[in-house]
């Protein structure tokens, strides 16, 4: 898989493109806030390899920083979000959330997602059909803590896991906001702990690290 990297709105929100030989991709926490955004990612599909085709839309949480792209990438691609149930009020609540941070909100929250309950009860497998002979197999980890329903997606073909706001280089996600639980987040900060030493980590903010390098951090706390 090739990864693509991009920093989106007022909190740097870190939204990732990851495509196939085939250039078929997947979007992971789409944050474009503005038309100029929307066009940066918009230029890079076009561009990439006789343009990409954008299969899925996952979400790690539905924060506002993380999903204000998703009714973009549904008008664009016409490609709904998939969230967790737990996070789907979230999800729903997305002009209180703009009025909170007093962010704007240029497009009008997307009413539609796909959410999925088992995705906030226990480890499973997305079956993500990318063209008519290829299916990728994504492990979806629950880490509730930082949201009520926050995942982490795991690639295990390319060493990836995509941890949202559970877990950044030296650091990890706030707890005092609606659906926050500290000692929920270091529950799940000791499951991520206890994954491969070399897996990559791609968080939502910041920049990527590796279990190895972070297992040092998160012993201090749980």
């Amino acid at each position: 898989m090739q990864l693509q990297t991009f920093y989106f709105n007022l909190f740097r929100e870190c939204t990732y493109l990851l495509s196939n030989g085939n250039g078929d991709a997947i979007v992971i926490d789409c944050g474009c806030s503005d038309v100029k955004e929307q066009q940066r990612f918009e230029q890079y599909v076009a561009s990439s390899s006789s343009s990409l085709s954008i299969k899925y839309h996952l979400l790690t949480h539905a924060h506002i920083d993380h999903v204000c792209g998703a009714r973009f990438v549904y008008e664009k691609y016409g490609v709904l979000p998939i969230l967790s149930e737990k996070d789907s009020w979230l999800f729903s609540n997305l002009r209180e959330q703009a009025a909170a941070f007093g962010v704007p909100l240029n497009d009008a929250p997307l009413s539609e997602f796909i959410a999925v309950e088992s995705l906030a009860d226990a480890d499973m497998q997305l079956h993500l059909q990318m063209s008519e002979t290829e299916e990728c197999i994504v492990k979806v980890i629950p880490t509730p803590g930082h949201s009520e329903g926050s995942v982490c997606y795991l690639f295990s073909d390319d060493n990836l896991l995509f941890s949202g706001d559970t877990l950044f280089q030296n650091g990890f996600g706030r707890t005092d906001l609606p659906g926050g639980d500290f000692h929920k987040l270091l529950e799940s900060l000791g499951r991520l702990s206890a994954l491969d030493d070399n897996l990559c980590v791609l968080p939502g903010h910041g920049y990527s690290t590796t279990i190895q390098q972070e297992r040092h951090f998160i012993e201090k706390f749980i």
